[in-house]
């Protein structure tokens, strides 16, 4: 007999800058462990979907949100930074996860730059109430490929993808309409215009010198092995400067694991719950996970 899907509750969390996020939530309301899932750029909080239908974890909370301009959250009038979505995240956490209950952070793509700028700003909250991440299909930092490190052909490449996301912003019909022309851009994905900023954020994205705070929670990293998004050299340098992660590469292994690979996604995030709850010292003591309500 298949299994009933989570009963979802949808829900608004109001950010100072006058964004609103859309929240999802999934499961039980006095949760011993709290899965907030964070999607990458792009995307929607639909990409986890399958992550969702394929947990077996009756006891835990799971919270899928749409990072600011995505999906249904508006995007607010702060300038779109990485670490933005880092105290989007930490928002999120303490709206869906009060008092003792522990807390798994799950980033794909963007998503793992938002957990690993928590980390990196609020390192207060590793180890006391974040117990364990997972980080598919991330970087710390080092994607602008016109970046001077990279060799002339690297860098001209970079240059045109800048050229690229700054005609986005200045002419955004323009853009959209000569996109379109080449391949026409899904309902879901945000603004073209949003889009750029947001990856000109990425490229500015670096937190590889405050790695270190993560070896206190148990940390698991998954990649694709064809990832030609983020390759997987970014996951593995995650690695190195994690001494204590457990890295996965998913053979034959795409940019978007959790609707691809959704198996390997879910087994990874398994394995991080279970070790959040080790971590923690085996159930917490539930706490009633409240509605986020718009004064966020």
């Amino acid at each position: 007999m298949p299994e009933l899907p989570r009963p979802c509750t949808r829900t608004e969390l109001l950010r100072p800058d006058g964004a609103r996020l859309s929240l999802y939530l999934h499961g039980t309301r006095e949760p011993d462990l709290v899965l907030v899932l964070a999607h990458g750029w792009q995307a929607t909080a639909a990409i986890w979907d399958k992550t969702v239908e394929q947990l077996t974890r009756p006891g835990t909370l799971v919270v899928r949100y749409d990072q600011r301009g995505h999906g249904g959250s508006s995007t607010g009038t702060a300038r779109p930074e990485i670490p933005l979505l880092a105290d989007d995240l930490a928002a999120v956490i303490s709206a869906t996860a009060p008092g003792d209950t522990p807390v798994v952070l799950a980033g794909h793509s963007m998503g793992g730059a938002a957990v690993l700028a928590l980390a990196a700003s609020r390192p207060g909250l590793i180890g006391d109430k974040v117990k364990a991440a997972l980080l598919v299909a991330s970087s710390g930092g080092g994607l602008d490929l016109a970046a001077a490190a990279h060799p002339p052909r690297t860098r001209l490449v970079g240059l045109m993808r800048h050229a690229v996301a700054s005609l986005c912003i200045r002419a955004p019909r323009t853009a959209h309409r000569l996109h379109n022309l080449w391949q026409p851009r899904l309902d879901t994905q945000p603004p073209i215009d949003v889009a750029a900023h947001w990856f000109k954020a990425l490229m500015r994205h670096d937190v590889t010198q405050h790695l270190g705070v993560l070896e206190r929670i148990p940390v698991h990293i998954l990649v694709g092995e064809d990832d030609p998004t983020i390759p997987p050299l970014h996951s593995h340098r995650l690695a190195a400067d994690i001494p204590n992660a457990r890295l996965r590469v998913v053979p034959s292994g795409c940019h978007r694991l959790p609707t691809r690979h959704s198996s390997k996604v879910v087994t990874a995030v398994e394995e991080t719950c279970a070790d959040a709850l080790r971590h923690a010292g085996g159930p917490s003591r539930a706490t009633p996970a409240p509605t986020p309500d718009a004064r966020g």
